[in-house]
């Protein structure tokens, strides 16, 4: 497939024509759609396409417009491009010439889209984060202080428990037998699955379950997968084969079967690495300690703020103390303006010793009370510095609550590792362009004299005036 990059200059005004009405300037939309260097991201977005033969490739701008549109509104994929269709301000922002009432590509678009902006994320999120960077601070000049903070974005998947994950892999690697018994022709093996069914529903259906009777189910489905695991390794020795899905599906179960065998033997809950769904391997367990959500199952982000510019210092999908990524972030800081902060806002985690060494070391001040036990006497003025850092450093709070509340990383949707990274970036790059509308998108008026005229400018809109009005 190849790409070619279509220039087409849009204004409000002829883009409207087809309505008889002019879209307003004052749209979200419409303002958002000219703080984007869509020039730069189509660059980038060239890298996916090697080939100069092949159909050519839909507009970046198209595509990734409508998926921005979609992490803000938090549409599926069908509801979307039905709103574009239903929406000019929309279609303004992904970039059609004009409104047009027929959908501009189908839902299914998307998903391939995002799977091929996968490796390129990180790279356009970079890009719109310089040009934010760059702008901010040309109007708001330097600020030398860095907020750091981590937080989990859940994923959406089925709550895990040990004895459903092992009926589903049962199911599956039944499937997996009668499917290879049939290409070998050979009489399918007694995985007692009619007994295993009997088992399992009378387990289910209980409305309280006590550990002996659940450790008596684990027990009895681990003998079944070893089983059904044993009859799948004799047939595909026979010749059987899988599809690449299918294996993929294999080597889970084997794994799940591992990790639920170490723990029932060792009478332990904790395993490393541990798969609480089939459907998505990659997603771990990560310990929050909240009240409302102790335990939270989704990936986990070290975020900064410098200079009003939201960066992902780090993205995992295991657990980790964000306190050893603060040297990290740092180097960061420096690589991107040339200096050092003069300030940190960090929670007590950061406020290791190793951490305070480094500020120390590098002349910055590192925010938080000392370490060891609280003095008995305490200096209001290092009282009250304390408590105006804490409140600086509850930006990146709010910006955590803008961020899930309205941008949907309060419950990301996305089934893929590679589509889960690719929502989490669109949100950050969303937040950096809201903040970036925020300051340059107050309505500008003003008169200007000319030897016969005045011009009056406002926001995209530039009228002529008698000259008698001043």
């Amino acid at each position: 497939m190849v790409y070619r990059r279509k220039a087409v200059q849009l204004s409000i005004e002829s883009f409207g024509s087809g309505l008889s009405t002019p879209l307003s300037p004052d749209n979200e939309w419409v303002q958002l759609a000219d703080q984007v260097p869509w020039p730069q991201l189509e660059e980038a977005y060239q890298l996916s396409f090697p080939s100069n033969l092949g159909r050519a490739g839909k507009p970046f701008r198209l595509l990734y417009g409508a998926q921005l549109i979609k992490q803000r509104t938090q549409l599926s994929d069908r509801e979307l491009v039905a709103a574009i269709r239903d929406t000019p301000a929309y279609q303004y922002f992904i970039g059609l010439p004009e409104y047009q009432p027929q959908a501009p590509f189908s839902f299914s678009a998307l998903s391939y889209f995002r799977r091929r902006i996968a490796p390129l994320s990180e790279l356009i999120t970079n890009i719109i984060s310089d040009f934010v960077r760059d702008r901010l601070q040309a109007k708001l000049g330097h600020q030398k202080i860095l907020i750091t903070d981590a937080t989990a974005v859940p994923v959406k998947i089925k709550y895990p428990q040990d004895t459903q994950l092992l009926n589903q892999a049962r199911l599956n690697l039944e499937q997996f037998i009668a499917a290879m018994a049939k290409q070998l022709a050979v009489k399918l093996p007694r995985t007692y699955k009619r007994k295993a069914h009997q088992t399992w529903t009378a387990f289910s259906r209980k409305p309280r379950r006590w550990a002996k009777t659940t450790r008596k189910q684990i027990k009895a489905q681990l003998q079944y997968i070893r089983r059904d695991l044993r009859y799948v390794k004799e047939l595909q020795a026979q010749g059987g084969q899988l599809n690449q899905r299918q294996i993929q599906r294999l080597t889970i179960i084997r794994k799940l079967y591992e990790q639920q065998t170490e723990m029932y033997r060792q009478h332990t809950h904790r395993v490393a690495d541990r798969i609480i769904s089939l459907d998505q391997p990659e997603i771990r367990p990560i310990i929050r300690g909240k009240a409302k959500d102790p335990v939270e199952f989704g990936p986990k982000i070290d975020v900064s703020i410098s200079h009003g510019v939201v960066a992902v210092e780090r993205f995992a999908f295991n657990a980790f103390n964000e306190s050893a990524d603060l040297p990290a972030t740092i180097d960061h800081y420096f690589d991107t303006y040339g200096t050092y902060p003069d300030e940190i806002l960090a929670d007590t985690l950061y406020r290791t010793r190793a951490n305070i060494g480094l500020c120390a070391d590098l002349g910055i001040k590192l925010s938080g009370p000392r370490l060891g036990r609280r003095p008995k006497q305490v200096d209001p003025a290092k009282r009250k510095a304390d408590r105006q850092a804490e409140n600086r450093r509850g930006e990146i709070e709010r910006e955590f609550a803008f961020i899930k509340g309205k941008l949907g990383l309060d419950l990301v949707t996305a089934k893929t590792a590679e589509t889960i990274a690719v929502s989490i970036d669109a949100a950050i790059v969303l937040a950096n362009l809201e903040r970036l509308l925020a300051l340059f998108s107050v309505p500008i008026s003003f008169n200007v004299r000319s030897s016969q005229q005045t011009i009056k400018i406002e926001y995209q809109v530039t009228v002529v005036v008698p000259k008698s009005v001043a």
